[in-house]
């Protein structure tokens, strides 16, 4: 496929979704690109408090830094450890700004389904002949209004960071918990920033054993050390710490790990650290507190003032439930990247041990629409920026049915191609 004048949509202008828009446009597509909150980036933004695992050198393109480069813009060092904030004020605002994504970017403005103009789901099952059929989207902007806009072409860069998982038991919501969510934070809180004083002097209930919730919990100590009557309940549902990579070839991780785990295994004075505990109901008080029943062994009620699930997070398919997209029944990812993920021992550990898993394991059954970063990875937890920019590459060798330019600079990808 000839990419001039094709219609590309990229949802989500995350870090995968703005590359993927930059590459597009440089291969000369007629490129729009939805995003969902006020500003680019906005999910970035708002764990923006929090350092990245990776060095700024595993976090862009060498398409995106020569394009910087070229508009006169200044790039951190590539082995600069920076927040959330750092990259998005040092490279994904300028990424944003640069004259071929000029007019291209529609902030505010929510996709809500896609479908297939004139299909239904069980049209042409499993035919190339639906890519002859463009795609519509339905969208909403920030002022409710809702529309159609047609796309030949449609790259899924959502990532699922707005779609956390629920709290309680098998992954389903506890009693109480839904009517409740608006009160329950899924998120990674700037404990020690801007909701300090939501935090400060009160009692939290965190749950979760992985990365994010090893950053709320060293957050929080950190915040009773400094703020009296400040204390932490840490619930885990399977290990008592962190598992660990051995010779962890990124400090900072390695460092988030080991400090986790030592207050799992030495505790703190702040902590009640609840191991194997699982989450059966949830209430509210008359006087604002959560009343929390844990499935221990006898049954435990906790009572705290405020809870953060960091139980995870999972691919939201609403979006395309009106298309033919295989899934996974375990991960939820599409299931020919689940399946060799699986294959390679990429389910969990260490990402920088997952190989190049090549461009057909992103093929879906629908042709044109591709699941791009980390909402490819389902409900997995081991995915690198890296990763989500080879696979704009491979997405793109698949579309156009050529081996294109591999973002290794401006003058590696041919315009208007």
């Amino acid at each position: 496929m000839r990419l001039r004048d094709t219609r590309c949509a990229v949802i989500g202008a995350g870090p995968i979704g703005l590359e993927a828009a930059l590459y597009a446009a440089r291969l000369g597509a007629d490129v729009t690109l939805y995003e969902r909150g006020e500003e680019v980036s906005a999910n970035v933004r708002d764990w923006g408090h929090v350092s990245m695992f990776s060095p700024f050198a595993m976090n862009h393109s060498p398409l995106g830094a020569d394009l910087l480069a070229e508009a006169g813009h200044a790039l951190p060092d590539d082995g600069a450890y920076q927040s959330g904030a750092e990259y998005v004020e040092t490279y994904l605002e300028p990424l944003a700004g640069l004259s071929l994504l000029e007019g291209r970017v529609e902030l505010g403005t929510h996709v809500v389904s896609v479908g297939k103009d004139g299909l239904a789901k069980g049209d042409l099952i499993g035919q190339e002949a639906r890519l002859g059929r463009p795609f519509r989207l339905l969208v909403q902007e920030s002022n409710g209004e809702e529309r159609i806009r047609l796309a030949d072409i449609v790259l899924d860069c959502a990532g699922m960071y707005g779609n956390p998982n629920a709290l309680g038991n098998g992954g389903i919501p506890a009693p109480g918990e839904r009517a409740l969510r608006g009160r329950i934070s899924y998120r990674l809180p700037d404990v020690l920033g801007r909701e300090r004083r939501d935090f400060a002097g009160k009692t939290t209930l965190l749950a979760g054993d992985g990365y994010s919730a090893a950053t709320t919990l060293l957050g929080l100590l950190k915040l009773a050390r400094e703020e009296p009557g400040t204390r932490v309940i840490w619930v885990t549902s399977r290990y008592p710490s962190l598992p660990t990579i051995e010779d962890d070839s990124l400090p900072r991780r390695a460092a988030l790990t080991e400090e986790a785990g030592r207050v799992a295994v030495e505790g703190d004075p702040n902590l009640d650290h609840i191991s194997g505990g699982l989450v059966e109901e949830v209430r509210e008080t008359p006087d604002g507190v959560f009343r929390m029943i844990l499935g221990t062994d006898p049954a435990r009620e906790i009572r705290a003032d405020r809870i953060v699930a960091n139980v995870g997070y999972s691919p939201d398919n609403s979006l395309y439930r009106e298309l033919q997209i295989h899934e996974c029944y375990a991960s939820r990812g599409p299931m020919s990247l689940s399946a060799a993920l699986l294959a390679a021992g990429g389910g969990g550990g260490d990402c920088l041990a997952v190989p190049l898993l090549g461009a057909a394991t992103l093929k879906n059954p629908e042709p044109g629409f591709f699941i791009l970063g980390s909402k490819s990875y389902g409900k997995g937890f081991n995915f690198l920026l890296k990763t989500g920019l080879e696979q704009i590459h491979d997405a793109f060798t698949l579309i156009t049915g050529r081996a294109e330019g591999d973002l290794q600079g401006a003058s590696s990808v041919a315009a208007g191609s």
